[in-house]
Formats: C-alpha cells, structure tokens, sequence
C-alpha cells in the first residue's frame, strides 16, 4: 500500500500501520520521485477536506493518579491509533499528558470528532488550540465519505434500504 492504513493490524509490528509513503491524507511523507511526474517529487493529494480543527486532551486539572486514567488510556488506545507513541516515534518525547491527550485525541478524531467519543471520565476535554509538539503531530481526520462520486450514498443502497424499512413495518 502507498498510503498509512491507521486501521491495520500492529500483530507483526507497530510500524504496519506506518509503511506508507503517503500519509492517511495523501500527503507525501518523504521527499521521493517515482519518474512519474516532472515536479521531482511525489504530489500532495488536492481538495482534502477536514473536519472542524478541533482536539480531544487531557484536562488541565486531570491528575496522573486518578484511577480511571490507565482504564481510558488503554480503551481509546484499544480502539485508535497510538503507535506514534512508542520508543523512538514523532510522539515518543511526550510527557505523561501529552501521552494521554495524544491517546484521547486518536480514539476522538477516528469517531468522527463525536462529543460522546470526548468524554473519559473527568479526564478529558474539547479544546480548539492544536495541542501538537515538536514532532508529535494531534492528526484532525479528514470528511468521511458516504459514498459515490457525488457524496451521496448509491441509489441502489437508498432502494435497498428503503425496501427494508418496508419490510420491517409489516412485521
């Protein structure tokens, strides 16, 4: 694959979700020509849409002892993306809340930015400042696709769909 795959397995290693040269995006990760244009490098990906520049962290006043914080890590990291925090990774020099916000943040933007996927209990909040350090990129998901060319989903789903909700209103 050219491009990050955040949902692949880390079973063989942490660095399968990474091995793209592309970002999740489409933005080039790495200064590399393919022959395949005249520009000397790869080409961005054009007409990306992100969703709102908002980010799920740690709350200020969160404290590293209380004991729903290495519950709430490891459900979000269980479910998101956080393979970037490792030894020697863009995110490996955070401190312990820059580690948690990072883990908050990943399951929140792979939920689609949902209020509900931002609620850790006491531990978490939505701020609007990008909470990015050094290296250590906070990713903002792009728009989700829901179908066609066009956005909309296809007619022949609509038709399907539409014929089971027939269906259950006569059982």
């Amino acid at each position: 694959s050219l491009i990050d795959e955040d949902a692949k397995s880390v079973d063989p290693g942490n660095f399968e979700r990474h091995w793209g040269i592309f970002t999740y995006d489409g933005q080039p990760k790495y200064l590399l020509n393919l022959g395949t244009t005249n520009a000397g490098q790869l080409i961005p990906a054009k007409g990306i849409q992100y969703q709102e520049n908002k980010w799920c962290v740690m709350r200020p006043n969160a404290r590293l002892d209380d004991p729903n914080v290495a519950a709430s890590v490891s459900y979000a990291c269980s479910l998101a993306d956080c393979t970037k925090l490792g030894y020697g990774t863009s995110c490996g020099e955070l401190d312990w809340k820059g580690n948690i916000s990072y883990a908050f943040n990943s399951y929140f933007q792979i939920h689609d930015q949902q209020d509900e996927a931002c609620k850790f209990p006491n531990l978490s909040t939505i701020v609007k400042t990008n909470p990015s350090q050094g290296t250590c990129k906070f990713d903002i998901m792009i728009q989700p696709y829901y179908g066609g060319a066009d956005g909309r989903l296809p007619t022949q789903l609509g038709l399907v769909a539409g014929f089971a909700l027939l269906l259950l209103t006569f059982l």
